[in-house]
């Protein structure tokens, strides 16, 4: 199968059987999120967008010409925990009455949005400034991300879902798949007998899904493994039998197996050059990032340093590379 996707003909197929994607805004540079409205016993509603009005809006004029009102919705069900996703779940259980279903791992931290959303800037600024990042850039970045939690809210979730468990629809029964990576808490709901998933921002066919490091799911200290973790996730999802996979941005996804290939040859080619950059001489990994993309835009800097310390994650495992510490900073030079 070619790359391209007549995504308009796949998403009608998909709402004549009952599925409606309501493409919603974001603030943010991945553009719309997909929501999916589901036709069942219990109408479903898989994430829900941003928290503002003008997602709302579109929300509800979407739903409605799937010919539902938001009132109607019986479950809400979150992929992960990032803003765009769950910003509206609150709104929309409370307008409803739905029951909100989510990964069982992600309860606590999905209950505590803000608290925990700002533990994990300031998590994110310790370890930024430990990376080389300068402190103006990793304070800037913090003000940004701190000014974005109106975008979300907290979620109270009242069905939690173990990974391997099913989630019942009615007519659908949804198998619960924690796929770490993007996010701790990424899931993707598969329909086994209809041979398709609902992926969140477990797989993206436009853009690679950024592995960002994280704070674990229960606040303990430490950090996410966030590449190598996303790399079992992707090879656990390799192995599924699906037809179609419909993301949270972007198009729905026909072949998984060839788009997961490409990622892995992309991470192997990255990897030879994070490899190659060390060698030339030892450096933090916000240098690494700075000699690949050159003078790091300050909105940037976490994502492309989330991207670095992935690769530098796996050389460190291979025993490629090794790691000290000099003035406060994490050095990587070659093993040995």
């Amino acid at each position: 199968m070619g790359d391209e996707v007549d995504s308009d003909a796949v998403l009608a197929e998909a709402a004549s059987e009952g599925i409606h994607c309501l493409p919603v805004p974001t603030p943010f540079a991945v553009g719309r999120i997909n929501c999916y409205l589901v036709e069942d016993e219990r109408l479903t509603l898989i994430d829900a967008g941003p928290r503002s009005d003008q997602s709302l809006a579109e929300l509800e004029q979407l739903a409605g010409e799937a010919g539902h009102r938001l009132e109607d919705i019986d479950l809400v069900v979150a992929t992960h925990q990032h803003l765009d996703h769950i910003g509206l779940i609150r709104t929309v259980a409370e307008r409803s009455g739905a029951e909100v279903a989510a990964l069982d791992l992600a309860v606590n931290r999905l209950a505590a949005f803000g608290d925990r959303v700002k533990a994990e800037n300031d998590r994110a600024v310790e370890l930024m400034l430990r990376h080389g990042v300068s402190d103006e850039v990793a304070n800037g970045l913090r003000e940004i991300t701190t000014s974005f939690l109106n975008w979300g809210d907290k979620v109270i979730v009242t069905e939690p879902l173990s990974h391997g468990s099913y989630l019942e629809l009615g007519n659908r029964r949804l198998k619960v798949l924690h796929r770490p990576g993007h996010s701790p808490s990424d899931t993707v709901f598969h329909d086994e007998e209809r041979r398709m998933a609902f992926g969140g921002d477990h797989l993206l066919s436009h853009i690679s899904s950024n592995p960002l490091i994280s704070t674990p799911l229960d606040g303990s200290p430490g950090r996410t493994r966030s590449l190598i973790d996303y790399n079992a996730s992707m090879a656990e999802t390799r192995k599924m039998d699906l037809d179609l996979m419909l993301s949270g941005h972007g198009d729905p996804i026909l072949d998984h197996v060839a788009l997961i290939d490409r990622r892995f040859a992309a991470e192997k080619r990255r990897l030879e050059k994070i490899f190659g950059i060390i060698e030339q001489r030892p450096r933090p990994a916000h240098a690494i990032a700075e000699a690949i993309w050159g003078n790091v835009a300050l909105t940037q800097a976490y994502l492309t340093l989330s991207e670095v310390i992935g690769h530098t994650d796996i050389l460190l495992e291979q025993g490629r590379i090794a790691e000290r510490e000099e003035d406060g900073l994490t050095i990587f030079e070659v093993a040995g």
